[in-house]
């Protein structure tokens, strides 16, 4: 709700309170947004209590984001111009959590095929501590072809693999190029075949327990942690970095 209002209030046409919620929201709330102080059947009436928890806003859609843009779009001097790609996440928590990480890490956007996938919902939101409010999001019809765009763009394009990947840490270290695409699979299937064909190179994260691999959400966290710090790297578009063979 706070993102919201901090990064859309111009979308905000009213807000439902349950009596003592709205003291704290006002030093937030723009002039001319109301507050309405209700029960809680009426904010039932409109959203999962769960989900609420004592506030709800009534606010338009979010601007709706066309993968072009992403890819014309300005980052920050001195931050890679990293995109986030998503292949089939399906669980809103993770959705949102990946949104979260990368907002936090700086990507300059999220995009994904509608087809399969969770789409922006209240859960996502909640789960992405506002971030859906701040970064911008497109789904797109084909992601093979979406990736293909990217590529023309100018993107390098890096998938992520629970095995048989080049050593994230490694890649890391040796630079990585300053317009990147990261590839991320859905929840227990990772990365289906056209998008791995898609993808310029593949990279896993290293462990050292027993466990085989990090959730989706998880993964997204390490591997933006790790490239969205590494530095620019002198690549020829018609050499893909191989997988190392251990």
């Amino acid at each position: 709700m706070v993102e919201l209002l901090r990064g859309a209030p111009n979308r905000v046409r009213r807000i439902l309170a349950l009596p003592g919620h709205e003291l704290e929201l006002r030093r937030h709330v723009p002039a001319g947004v109301a507050i309405d102080v209700c029960t809680p059947d009426a904010i039932a009436a409109v959203i999962s209590p769960e989900l609420a928890r004592g506030v709800v806003a009534i606010a338009r859609p979010p601007r709706a984001w066309d993968l072009q843009e992403l890819l014309e779009g300005s980052p920050p001097e001195g931050r890679k111009h990293l995109l986030v790609a998503l292949d089939g996440v399906q669980d809103p928590h993770n959705l949102g959590a990946i949104v979260r990480s990368a907002e936090f890490f700086g990507a300059s956007g999220v995009f994904w095929a509608r087809d399969r996938s969770v789409a922006v919902t209240p859960t996502v939101v909640r789960a992405s501590a506002g971030a859906t409010e701040r970064l911008p999001l497109c789904q797109v019809t084909n992601l093979a072809r979406a990736l293909a765009q990217a590529k023309d763009a100018g993107f390098w394009v890096v998938g992520t693999v629970a095995e048989d990947g080049a050593d994230l840490r490694r890649l890391a270290a040796d630079g990585m190029p300053d317009a990147l695409v990261v590839v991320l699979g859905s929840e227990g299937h990772g990365l289906r075949r056209l998008t791995r064909d898609s993808c310029d190179f593949l990279a896993t994260i290293p462990g050292a327990g027993g466990v085989a691999s990090l959730n989706v959400s998880a993964a997204a966290a390490v591997t933006l942690a790790t490239l969205c710090t590494a530095g620019p790297a002198e690549v020829a578009k018609a050499a893909p970095i191989e997988p190392d063979d251990g």
